[in-house]
């Protein structure tokens, strides 16, 4: 008996032993699955900051693109020579655009019509057309001889 009891014992050691290693084992792979999901959260998050942070970019640089090509637009409508070069003049960040998305540039196209006013068209002013009430005047001929009569009178002879 004690050598059955003793075996018994043995067996349940071994036997707890091995259940006790197993337990390890699976606790260690669990902390390995901890870090690995701890490392893959960390990549995770810095994947989705880069994210924000170049869907940032990527919007302020479109909102850049759409106000440029607003005030282009608007430079078209001036009167200046060339548009492109007039744009080389102007501060983008500090224009503004309205509820419409046009430009506000008024001012500042007016205060370069001011200080360099060689990058616009002269606004002319068309010379309005001489027109008289009674007519045109009359021819300022020395002949007192009718032209039309004396063609008419040129065919009788």
């Amino acid at each position: 008996e004690d050598k059955s009891a003793l075996e018994t014992i043995k067996q349940e050691r071994d036997s707890l032993k091995s259940q006790l290693q197993k337990a390890e084992e699976q606790v260690e792979h669990l902390k390995s699955l901890e870090n690995i999901s701890a490392e893959q959260k960390d990549a995770i998050d810095k994947l989705q900051a880069e994210y924000d942070k170049y869907k940032n970019e990527a919007a302020a640089e479109l909102a850049q693109t759409k106000k440029v090509s607003a005030i282009s637009l608007a430079l078209k409508d001036t009167k200046a020579f060339n548009p492109d070069k007039l744009m080389k003049f102007i501060d983008v960040d500090a224009i503004q655009l309205d509820d419409n998305g046009k430009p506000q540039i008024d001012e500042v196209i007016n205060g370069l019509k001011e200080s360099d006013p060689y990058l616009f068209k002269a606004e002319e002013s068309k010379p309005s057309p001489n027109i008289l009430p009674q007519g045109n005047p009359a021819g300022e001929g020395t002949s007192d001889v009718d032209p039309f009569q004396a063609i008419i009178d040129g065919y009788g002879k």
